[in-house]
């Protein structure tokens, strides 16, 4: 049985992925009157470079080519490998949505409405998704149904996959299904203030703007994929990311000022 503790952990981490973007999308809207236009961009952007672009590269690294396959065993390579990939990505794809997509819209709050479009849906892709699926799988668990769906799965390597997410459901503490929750949230932080970043680059017209949003995309990607490697505490690697949550906050409030400032000039 998967414990009542962790059906109300996974609750909380379903609404913080995907109630915390609704939240700082309707207060936004009404503090600020941002646009739609940023916000549709900027998931639109993060589907095309992240899940399509990004995915097909992983497949040819990860999978076709055998010499990268066999580099990415060492789990430093595979690291820098993943977290360049997202950083590279991502932040391009912000640029290219700035810089050719939303030329009319270049304020700091236009920023911020891309950051809750790209952060939102990624949000939903990986985390809504993935917990909900956790919660589905868990009332079934606790109904009696899945071994169910694990005999009708007509065994092999489904049925293994199966029976190892039960074990997972079961056996893990419940805390460390809240952890998911506030990573999205802590995620979604740092979505906001690199679209801010990439943004002032492009109205700045300095591209060094661009190169520290990548750095900095690719560092905490690198360090969570290599804590991920070695069997870090989620603890550490969580609270690693809330003080990247907290600066990133900081930032996206003193930034204002920037923009402020080139308004001005």
């Amino acid at each position: 049985m998967v414990s009542s503790l962790s059906l109300i952990f996974m609750v909380i981490s379903e609404f913080l992925a995907l109630g915390v973007p609704i939240v700082a999308l309707i207060y936004f809207i009404r503090k600020y009157r941002i646009s739609w236009k940023p916000i549709l961009i900027g998931l639109l952007i993060f589907i095309v470079f992240s899940q399509v672009l990004e995915k097909l590269l992983h497949v040819y690294v990860l999978v076709i080519n055998p010499l990268t396959v066999e580099w990415m065993e060492n789990p430093f390579v595979f690291a820098i490998y993943g977290g360049l990939a997202a950083g590279v990505f991502e932040e391009v794809g912000r640029f290219v949505g700035f810089r050719y997509l939303l030329k009319k819209y270049r304020d700091w709050k236009d920023g911020v409405g891309y950051g809750i479009g790209h952060g939102g849906i990624e949000s939903l892709f990986v985390g809504g998704l993935a917990i909900g699926q956790s919660l589905i799988f868990s009332f079934m668990i606790n109904a009696d149904v899945f071994e169910t769906m694990v005999q009708s799965s007509g065994g092999g390597d489904a049925a293994v996959a199966l029976t190892t997410v039960k074990e997972q459901l079961i056996g893990q503490p419940s805390v460390y299904f809240l952890m998911g929750g506030l990573e999205r949230v802590f995620a979604f932080a740092l979505q906001l203030a690199l679209s801010v970043l990439v943004l002032y680059g492009v109205r700045s017209r300095k591209l060094i703007y661009l190169l520290y949003a990548v750095l900095i995309h690719a560092a905490v990607d690198f360090l969570a994929v290599l804590a991920g490697k070695f069997g870090v505490s989620v603890y550490v690697t969580e609270g690693l990311l809330c003080v990247v949550a907290i600066l990133s906050g900081v930032f996206i409030v003193k930034s204002k000022e920037w923009f402020a400032k080139a308004a001005g000039a």
